[in-house]
């Protein structure tokens, strides 16, 4: 054999022996890669498991809402009402149903509060019982309502025709339960409050029962002049 044949021979060998120690290191890095993330995955704490849920627990009650849930309590509902520019129809069903029920939670849906009203004989009275609950109210048929609620009858032309809407405005008025105004005036908030208690002194008056009396403070010896 030649010398450079030889030394060709051994330049190939060499060749061939590095390249299987480049695969064997080549196939054993991914298993070292592996090995070592398992090493830190098991140094880390483990997390702490989530708890069990009891199948048996009753879920936290929803807090009551003024609009769109749970209808808010009658003290609230005046209480907001009287912020309020011009009252609605499912405001004065809602007064009207607590006035005739004497202080009773009626609850604030609208069908209710009609449905109650109608029970009561208030209802129908031509408006209320068609109208959106949206519709403003205005003074002389918040006044029809007011006289069906406590019955009042008025003077002869009201025996004669019922309590139509300016007829019932002028026997509200005359009672000191409403404030003389325009027929189509909207009523606010704030006197839609002022004319439901009204409404329960002129019965209580009316039937003689004693409204419940505000404590006052000891009096005082007046000065000496």
């Amino acid at each position: 054999m030649r010398p450079g044949g030889f030394v060709l021979c051994l330049a190939l060998v060499i060749a061939a022996g590095l390249a299987l120690a480049g695969l064997a290191l080549a196939a054993d890095a991914p298993a070292k890669a592996a090995a070592e993330a398992a090493s830190k995955a098991a140094d880390k704490p483990a997390a702490p498991a989530a708890p069990a849920v009891d199948p048996k627990a009753k879920a936290a009650p929803k807090a009551s809402t003024v609009a769109g849930g749970e209808s808010a309590s009658d003290a609230q509902f005046f209480a907001e009402l009287g912020y309020k520019d011009v009252a609605n129809a499912h405001d004065a069903a809602r007064a009207l149903a607590i006035l005739t029920s004497e202080g009773k939670e009626c609850g604030g849906d609208f069908e209710k509060c009609k449905a109650y009203l109608q029970s009561r004989g208030v209802l129908p009275d031509g408006w209320l019982d068609k109208v959106a609950p949206e519709e403003p109210v205005d003074k002389s048929y918040l006044a029809v309502l007011i006289c069906r609620s406590l019955n009042i009858k008025g003077g002869l032309w009201m025996r004669l025709f019922g309590p139509q809407p300016r007829l019932a405005l002028r026997e509200c008025v005359y009672h000191e339960l409403m404030v003389q105004g325009a027929e189509y005036a909207h009523v606010s908030g704030g006197e839609l409050v002022g004319v439901i208690d009204r409404c329960d002194r002129w019965r209580a008056k009316e039937s003689g029962r004693e409204l419940p009396k505000l404590s006052t403070p000891p009096a005082t010896e007046e000065k000496k002049k």
